[in-house]
């Protein structure tokens, strides 16, 4: 085993790059044909293993900082000058004129996707994190319906369906020491969302386990405790055996929710 868990080595193990050019993330179909090292297990759907090459689906919906998008949407990445809808750009102009608006950038915004219904709107503020507009269409005109900011890169990750929390995953400190014979992985679980500090319990959903040939993706999921609101006074940690489908060999651990991919390498 290369290393043990991490999140700076998950690079760009499942996407074809060129030196200095962003990879191209969407294959046009919706049809996905593994390639022949994945193995994927597990009664969790989150983690999507690339095509035979390198590939995602174009209608993969992704999220990064709460921004959601289908994956194909990095491929067509756009000036407003150049997406066709002048009504986009007008849509934004008061929003940047107003008192909270001119701490937004006054240019350099990118369609990133659109539908009939909505769009969203991208640029690089002058920190180099990246800014968003949301817009909404009321079948005459585009509006603006709101404004955001990512922290960083834009690090994108699959979604967790709409009905489950996030579960992270690290490794136990108190577990056997992985080897290239391991099948197991004694891990710690933690749930992302507020849920008044209730155990996970039978409410843990997966894994699901992705294995290349060189690297373990992992991903968890919960179920949501019943209730409509909760207190956020922190999760407790919950021990638990990863089991997998073969010896981790030379392999990378590394967090399933990530993609590898970050937006801002398709911003200009």
């Amino acid at each position: 085993m290369r290393s043990s868990w991490t999140h700076s080595t998950l690079g760009l193990a499942f996407v074809l790059v060129s030196c200095g050019v962003p990879p191209s993330a969407g294959t046009g179909t919706t049809e996905t044909t593994l390639a022949p090292d994945v193995i994927s297990v597990g009664d969790l759907e989150v983690i999507v293993p690339p095509d035979a090459e390198g590939g995602y689906p174009d209608d993969l919906v992704v999220t990064c900082d709460g921004i959601r998008f289908p994956i194909g949407a990095l491929d067509t990445i756009r000036p407003l000058a150049e997406a066709g809808d002048e009504g986009l750009a007008t849509a934004i102009e008061p929003f940047l004129a107003s008192g909270e608006g001119e701490f937004w950038p006054q240019e350099g915004w990118q369609l990133l996707h659109s539908d009939q219904e909505n769009a969203q709107l991208v640029a690089k503020s002058g920190d180099g994190t990246l800014a968003f507009m949301h817009l909404s269409h009321d079948g005459e005109r585009w509006s603006w319906s709101g404004s955001s900011m990512a922290g960083d890169e834009c690090r994108l990750s699959f979604v967790v369906p709409d009905d489950l929390n996030t579960v992270e995953w690290r490794l136990d400190p108190a577990g056997p020491e992985l080897t290239e014979e391991s099948t197991s992985i004694a891990v710690i679980l933690n749930e992302r969302e507020c849920v008044g500090g209730i155990e996970i319990g039978d409410r843990l959903v997966g894994p699901q386990v992705v294995m290349t040939d060189a690297q373990v993706f992992v991903a968890f999921a919960a179920e949501r405790p019943p209730g409509e609101a909760f207190t956020c006074q922190g999760n407790p940690d919950t021990p638990h055996r990863i089991d997998l489908p073969e010896p981790l060999g030379n392999r990378d651990l590394v967090e399933g929710l990530e993609i590898g991919i970050t937006l801002e390498d398709y911003v200009d």
